[in-house]
């Protein structure tokens, strides 16, 4: 998926300042696309931190808005109802132990070609591909049945319920004579060289001829008729005729985009948004606290595997660390001043609130922001203050940490400070290391060079299942890599990985059996502190409407959709926000 990273900007007197200075940068910012009418095209941006020149919808870093507006998924997502929403599929979901797919008839792709059981048939076995990120789901299929319009999947064993429902909202549908020479090798970059433009069922289609990797993809309306959605009136055509997402460039531009309406949804992390909404410069989808809507949990992560450093493995230890960090300070005050809140100890989401067991949570969880309950902790687990003011291990050696968070995401590095001293205050020595994004977060993150570090890696899902399954995933890998999607922090617990699989393959129906292992999960996070849940991360978005208006609105009735652009959101209901827009 493309990356959802942050961007510092300091909205004062010294930014506003630089939108006259800078104005200049924007001068041919759109590339080719600068020509197209102002008035059709609607400019994001706040997604791509490179060029914009990968189409392949099977591979990470593909151009903003493949997956949603080109290439579209069998079902969505509306994580703000808990609902599915039929697409491409007008139903599919599990009949016993078979998962059961009604492909939708009457829907052709920008290439004239009919959408059928047969193509969906086909794109479900590019997994057998093992480069493929859903091989290790689709070796436990043992059938595909088409008949008609509807395909009967059958399984080898208990089916993967959870795993095998979120991939129906996220596997991108491709006409597969496109991809005829996909393979192992080339799974995730073919549709990367030049010339290529995708074929999807999607609203938009690539504009050839506006598109520059180096500035922005440009994508073009397809008519009413040829978009099977407006066609049968599922959903609106469009507005916009053009769309283009502009690569980020620097962070005083970003805020220069949005205050001279150069661009029109904004997708970066921008402190000190209240001061802009205040002033009527830009809307959030709230009006007022927290301003956006959460989008993951920010969390401690903690190396529990550090040789060098054996407290981490200690729970007792990793609690005291918990109690020192005053998360209330960290949402309350500096960057983020109120546009974000203390996270559920058990770091589930708000959508996920149905699943979370409050009681115990109240029972066992940590004090938050209580320097002296960790002290306390540290004393009662056998942690001895040394001559340098700072507890040693337990065998009276030095106990020195350090903690990492990529070097100019300005809300984590006040954090990061924020944390520290609380846990200097705590008798814990903490000191900060600096790196870029790639060397905290693929390097030491992944191959376990760190000791503490701020991860928001699993994001908003249909299911807390992908939290989960991001703590407890085993095995832990310790060659090549490393850990490159889930328990960064090599907590190994094979009791708790062995129920997370059990969770997968209960069947959806099972809601109690589903809640009692989910609370037995949070009592072994609550319990064992593998990581520390702090606070929940926005789904950054800002919008002025001097082109474009009716924009979602946690006040407007009919309007509660994400307005956002990143990865995995236009499948949720960001397209919702494409198709309702109006021009102002």
């Amino acid at each position: 998926m493309v990356s959802r990273r942050k961007l510092a900007v300091s909205i004062g007197i010294v930014a506003v300042a630089a939108v006259s200075l800078l104005a200049a940068n924007w001068a041919g910012a759109q590339g080719k696309a600068s020509s197209l009418p102002r008035n059709q095209l609607l400019i994001t941006s706040g997604t791509a931190w490179g060029a914009e020149s990968n189409f392949n919808p099977f591979g990470g870093g593909w151009a903003t808005g493949m997956v949603g507006l080109v290439n579209e998924t069998l079902l969505r997502y509306d994580p703000l109802t808990d609902k599915y929403i039929p697409w491409l599929a007008t139903k599919a979901g599990f009949n016993g132990k078979n998962y059961v797919i009604q492909v939708r008839n009457g829907v052709k792709f920008s290439n004239g070609k009919k959408l059928t059981a047969g193509v969906v048939v086909s794109d479900l076995k590019f997994g057998a591909i093992k480069t493929a990120y859903w091989n290790t789901l689709y070796k436990t299929v043992k059938k595909l049945k088409v008949k008609g319009n509807t395909i009967t999947v059958s399984f080898k064993g208990k089916p993967s319920y959870i795993q095998w429902q979120n991939l129906m909202w996220n596997l991108p549908i491709v006409w597969p004579g496109q991809f005829s020479g996909i393979n192992a090798t080339n799974f995730t970059t073919l549709g990367s060289a030049a010339g290529w433009a995708p074929i999807g069922t999607g609203p938009y289609v690539l504009d050839t001829s506006a598109s520059d990797p180096a500035t922005g993809v440009v994508w073009q309306k397809r008519s009413a008729k040829s978009w099977w959605a407006a066609a049968k009136k599922v959903a609106s055509s469009p507005a916009p005729t053009y769309i283009q997402d502009l690569v980020n460039t620097s962070n005083t531009n970003a805020l220069e985009g949005l205050l001279k309406n150069i661009e029109d949804l904004n997708n970066n992390y921008l402190p000190g948004i209240q001061t802009l909404v205040s002033k009527g410069q830009a809307q959030t989808y709230f009006p007022g606290k927290p301003y956006d809507l959460a989008a993951n949990t920010a969390w401690l992560e903690v190396n529990t595997a550090k040789a060098s450093s054996p407290a981490l493995g200690d729970p007792k230890f990793r609690r005291a660390l918990a109690e020192a960090v005053n998360s209330y300070k960290i949402t309350g005050s500096g960057d983020y001043d109120g546009i974000t809140t203390v996270a559920n100890q058990t770091g589930l989401l708000k959508v996920w609130k149905k699943w979370i067991d409050q009681k115990q949570v109240n029972k066992l969880g940590f004090k938050v922001a209580d320097v002296t309950a960790a002290k306390a902790d540290l004393a009662a687990a056998g942690y001895k203050v040394g001559s340098n003011g700072f507890v040693n291990n337990k065998d009276g050696s030095k106990l020195s940490l350090t903690i990492e968070v990529p070097s100019g995401w300005s809300d984590w590095e006040a954090a990061r400070s924020i944390i520290v001293s609380g846990e200097r205050a705590a008798g814990i020595d903490v000191n900060v290391v600096t790196g870029s994004q790639g060397q905290v977060q693929t390097t030491d993150r992944n191959q376990g060079k760190y000791d503490l570090e701020v991860d928001n890696a699993y994001q908003i899902s249909d299911n807390p299942w992908t939290y989960f399954n991001g703590i407890f995933h085993l095995p832990i890998i310790t060659t090549g890599s490393g850990q490159t999607f889930a328990n960064y922090g090599r907590y190994s617990n094979p009791t708790a990985w062995a129920m997370v699989k059990k969770l997968d393959q209960t069947p959806p129906t099972d809601v109690k059996g589903r809640k009692t292992l989910l609370s037995a999960l949070e009592k072994v996070e609550l319990t064992q502190v593998p990581i520390i849940p702090l606070w929940y991360n926005g789904i950054w978005s800002q919008t002025q409407s001097k082109y474009w208006k009716n924009w979602p609105s946690s006040t407007k009735k009919g309007m509660h959709f994400i307005p956002c652009m990143w990865g995995g959101y236009l499948q949720m209901t960001g397209i919702d926000t494409i198709t309702h827009i109006k021009k102002a």
